[in-house]
């Protein structure tokens, strides 16, 4: 992998952070489509499994159990954007994170050169005192 400079780094983690502050209305979660029976005896999704009803569910993880909250159909494609926003804010969190990490692996390597230019730019003792 190539190295990018501190300041180009620095200015990817801006964008990114400008990025997450143009963020809306965001939820948890995945938008799931199923098909269920009505429960009325006389519909014709109790007996044709082809012909069952659609609904939608946001399920999400809650303490590692599946939670679901059903999702009614003038909402759909709202919570649909919410969805998709929460991706997209945790992509940009986890591009921060690994542009940081570039930052921090950067660090050592960076400052190891420094110190050896600035060791080969410090007069020697033997330098001052022939100009005396």
């Amino acid at each position: 992998m190539k190295s990018i400079s501190r300041n180009v780094i620095e200015q990817r983690i801006r964008a990114r952070t400008k990025q997450l502050g143009e963020c809306s209305v965001s939820i948890s979660g995945s938008l799931a489509k199923i098909a269920r029976k009505c429960g009325r005896e006389n519909c014709r999704c109790a007996a044709d499994p082809s012909a069952r009803h659609a609904a939608h569910l946001l399920t999400s993880k809650v303490r590692g159990k599946t939670k679901s909250v059903y999702v009614p159909v003038e909402l759909v494609a709202e919570v649909d954007s919410w969805v998709h926003e929460r991706r997209r804010i945790k992509r940009l969190l986890k591009e921060i994170d690994e542009l940081g990490e570039q930052l921090i692996r950067q660090h050592v390597p960076t400052e190891r050169a420094r110190s050896r230019n600035l060791a080969r730019l410090k007069p020697t003792p033997s330098s001052t005192s022939r100009s005396s």
